[in-house]
């Protein structure tokens, strides 16, 4: 079965809906597209990966936010959200965004950016609880249902999902997974550690428990959040950002 994909896309004129054209079609299992410059939107069709498509805009040079995800057929799965708030290691400026969708029953789609860290490798991670009120203490453990050692994205604790890597003020990771399903994560957090994350590839405890990524510098509670075609805004509501300003993260000493 194929998949619908909604993005919302920072297009300013008729080249900018011609080169964005030009560019999904190069991209393999594109079966049908529609973009549409009134609505700064476009909606693939297809068995294209929401990750391919959006690496394929950004690398175009325009910024993109996937909204939505859906069967081919119509009907909604699921999406969830999480705003980071900085824990009390930071200050104000701290600040990042994370995006869930499921893309069919058994993959999700995971949208990633951060800014106002230092640069370099960061572990992120799924935890237990959604309790912001003593980060990173309170978010509890690494969510592990199978109770087993940390690892990567592939394998470990379920909610592991590697390092971002910051550089120039700002970070992103993009991936699907079929570890975790959005409807199991709703309520729980998103913890973005102050170091690299290991892997669970180094011989010592901690490497099997985080992977050596240290306290919590940003973290967030997942919340549903609006699927497919539901939601058509392009200013966030609480900060008067734009949605690709919100994506990028690149107005310093504004919150989200």
């Amino acid at each position: 079965m194929g998949i619908q994909v909604q993005l919302a896309v920072d297009l300013t004129c008729q080249s900018c809906v011609d080169d964005v054209t030009q560019v999904l079609k190069g991209v393999q299992g594109v079966e049908r597209l529609d973009v549409s410059l009134a609505d700064k939107q476009v909606v693939v069709e297809g068995t294209a990966r929401p990750s391919e498509l959006l690496s394929a805009i950004k690398e175009s040079g325009r910024a993109a936010v996937v909204r939505g995800t859906g069967s081919s057929v119509g009907g909604n799965i699921g999406a969830a959200v999480c705003i980071f708030e900085e824990s009390r290691t930071l200050n104000s400026k701290t600040r990042g965004l994370a995006r869930f969708v499921q893309v069919n029953e058994d993959m999700c789609f995971v949208d990633i950016t951060v800014s106002g860290i230092p640069e370099g490798k960061h572990g992120v991670a799924i935890h237990e609880c959604g309790d912001l009120s003593n980060v990173p203490e309170s978010c509890g453990r690494h969510w592990n249902p199978d109770g087993v050692d940390h690892g990567d994205g592939t394998k470990g604790h379920r909610g592991d999902m590697g390092n971002l890597v910051v550089k120039d003020g700002w970070g992103d990771l993009a991936f699907e997974t079929n570890r975790f399903k959005v409807w199991e994560i709703i309520g729980r957090s998103v913890v973005v550690g102050a170091a690299a994350d290991d892997l669970g590839r180094a011989n010592n405890a901690r490497s099997k428990t985080d992977g050596g990524s240290g306290p919590g510098i940003l973290a967030g509670v997942i919340a549903r959040s609006a699927g497919l075609f539901e939601n058509d805004k392009q200013v966030c509501a609480c900060s008067g950002n734009t949605i690709w300003e919100e994506q990028r993260l690149t107005s310093e000493g504004h919150r989200l």
